[in-house]
């Protein structure tokens, strides 16, 4: 899988803005890493004041092997903001599917940030601490079972990436001793890397 994470819009914050990045695949599932990362941060964006864009230009390459298409991964994005003092507020949290064709496809991930209780939005409001979630990984919601169901959010900026998905292998074989109907696919490499 090629691509990067170009940059964001929208976002309330003006300035100081970074993304953490993670390949979530179900963790149930046979998939192996190849090569490349699998998670990492941007550096951070000195952005001109509320509403421009950042920019990042963030590379991302990532190579797998897959036995079959079941817990194909997407793509988790967290979206921080640091001040002046080095403090790190949460801006956003998102993720997308990553596309299952082979080829160059643009994606906009919206991302989204819990609101909380009274007593969160108090803290938010006077002491500039957002609530947070305790573990992202329900943002993808790559396990049986998990869900953002009833979590109460709002909207937050988008983030823009690039990615360029290269298939190789993918074909439907039998298995030995398997009849047609019960054939699965054989190993598949995908690779995520630099779109300049």
């Amino acid at each position: 899988m090629l691509g990067t994470i170009l940059g964001c819009s929208d976002f309330k914050e003006p300035s100081g803005l970074f993304c953490k990045w993670k390949i979530a695949t179900g963790e149930s599932y046979d998939w192996q890493t190849l090569g490349g990362e699998v998670s990492g941060c941007t550096q951070v964006d000195a952005l001109g004041g509320e509403g421009t864009d950042g920019v990042w230009d963030h590379p991302i390459d990532s190579h797998f092997i897959i036995p079959s298409m079941i817990g194909w991964p997407r793509m988790r994005v967290e979206v921080w903001s640091r001040d002046s003092g080095e403090s790190n507020t949460l801006c956003g949290y998102g993720f997308c599917n990553i596309p299952t064709s082979p080829g160059l496809h643009d994606i906009d991930i919206a991302t989204w940030v819990p609101c909380g209780g009274i007593h969160e939005r108090l803290c938010s409001f006077f002491l500039g601490m957002k609530p947070h979630l305790k573990d992202p990984s329900i943002v993808a919601h790559t396990r049986p079972g998990e869900s953002r169901f009833g979590l109460k959010c709002e909207s937050s900026g988008v983030v823009y990436l690039q990615i360029e998905v290269i298939t190789s292998n993918l074909e439907v074989r039998p298995k030995p001793n398997t009849t047609r109907s019960e054939a699965t696919i054989p190993f598949v490499i995908l690779r995520i890397s630099s779109v300049s």
